[in-house]
């Protein structure tokens, strides 16, 4: 904080930039633990331990009903403590998780570390990051988010890759230090040092706006920009956990981030085995996988885009209709190159399931206690995180193939995609402004 308040005049850009890059080294690190991560160490894990792959794929189930638990927590640490301690604290315990692992030689520690890191990136970083950076921007909000998780597409990328190199030479234990390590190093001094809470602190404006003093020193006839994204709030920081709580609107956009994970998570965790039951290599398979983290990069800059110049629930209302679009291609999908474009897809959802989301709980309720309102939000993305994958397992058994469970994700998300339009800004009733 010390430092940011002496670096702010430093760069010849808007602090709030420097915030949202330190920010992001968190949402890099929470990939750590990614479940594209485990994918490639199963196949090892299980031979050096002589674990079933459905004990260890347990884990990311166990990460999932503990971060159900956690989330509120989170929310309500973010705007207690502030979100800078959160995301540093959580990204030491991510390090330390991902490097005990590699003495974690039962299932019981195993399933603790995991299930720790997992917490990590279901909770504080995605909510901690995303938080700080709508505190930082109004106009640009969509942009900053986005930016965000591009870094935690190029984390997914970089894990996965790092993973499958280092156990192929050097084994199990040192690739969980050498992840924990890359954990430690890149993401704990950006945040210490680097992020302020609010712009208010150090002196200045959400986006850059000048300050009284700085519009006292311009010259005149100088305009400033003014504005902001379709769809935000136009009280910004008026709404309390218990007021939102109580509306339609917000239940409404829990369930639109159930229905998405249902359906995105589930997809997500069996692509690599449809790939291969459609006919691709092992190669090809993981080169499709990280096709999909290669476009949800450049995704995520373009959805962030989109929710500023649109009503962010129309962006919703068109990622639904992608992952529908996506989803039904899945089911006729066939050849490397047709599978590739799968992956493409599968990108363009995912950067939209991270940015949308949080774009939108920042416009629609302010920045005041929106740690709480995600904490509490994203407890429907995680209910669809643990239950979708299980259950399209369970049909994949019962019925031989994918194509049942495809259906019915087509079908969920194309009433999302309608009903998510019910979602409207809503308007804060307040008879007195409590101080």
């Amino acid at each position: 904080m010390l430092l940011a308040s002496r670096l702010r005049d430093t760069f010849p850009f808007y602090y709030g930039w420097v915030v949202v890059a330190a920010s992001s080294t968190v949402v890099f690190a929470r990939m750590a633990p990614a479940i594209t991560t485990l994918t490639v160490l199963i196949y090892p894990m299980s031979q050096q331990l002589g674990w079933s792959r459905t004990l260890i794929a347990g884990s990311v189930s166990a990460g999932a009903l503990a971060s159900l638990v956690m989330a509120p927590v989170v929310g309500w640490a973010i705007d207690r403590f502030g979100a800078r301690p959160v995301l540093v604290i959580s990204v030491l315990g991510l390090g330390v998780a991902m490097t005990s692992l590699a003495w974690a030689t039962i299932p019981l520690t195993f399933y603790i570390a995991f299930a720790a890191a997992r917490v990590v990136f279901h909770t504080s970083a995605p909510i901690g990051a995303s938080t700080v950076a709508s505190r930082w921007f109004i106009r640009k909000r969509g942009r900053a988010i986005g930016m965000i998780f591009v870094f935690g597409a190029v984390g997914g990328i970089l894990f996965t890759m790092l993973a499958t190199l280092v156990v192929d030479s050097y084994g199990l234990k040192a690739t969980w230090i050498t992840i924990g390590m890359i954990v430690l190093i890149v993401s704990v001094a950006p945040p210490l040092f680097l992020v302020a809470e609010r712009p208010e602190d150090i002196g200045l404006n959400p986006d850059g706006v000048p300050t009284a003093d700085e519009v006292s020193s311009k010259p005149l006839g100088v305009a400033e920009p003014t504005g902001k994204s379709p769809g935000a709030n136009s009280h910004d920081e008026s709404w309390f956990f218990g007021e939102a709580i109580r509306i339609r609107t917000f239940w409404l956009l829990v369930f639109m981030g159930f229905t998405t994970f249902f359906v995105h998570t589930s997809i997500g965790v069996h692509m690599g085995a449809y790939f291969r039951d459609v006919g691709l290599s092992s190669t090809n398979a993981a080169l499709a996988v990280s096709v999909s983290w290669t476009v949800s990069a450049i995704g995520s800059v373009g959805w962030g885009w989109v929710t500023e110049r649109v009503d962010v629930r129309y962006a919703y209302s068109g990622m639904f209709l992608f992952q529908a679009g996506s989803t039904l291609y899945l089911i006729f999908v066939g050849g490397t190159t047709g599978v590739f474009l799968a992956a493409a897809l599968f990108g363009v959802v995912s950067a939209g399931s991270n940015v949308i989301p949080a774009v939108i709980f920042a416009n629609y309720f302010g920045r005041s206690s929106l740690g709480k309102i995600r904490g509490l939000g994203e407890t429907g993305v995680l209910v669809g995180q643990a239950t979708g994958p299980v259950i399209a397992g369970i049909l994949f058994d019962v019925r031989g193939s994918y194509t049942s469970i495809f259906i019915v994700f087509v079908m969920m998300a194309m009433g999302c995609s309608v009903l998510v339009l019910q979602a409207k800004a809503p308007t804060l009733k307040r008879a007195a402004l409590a101080v």
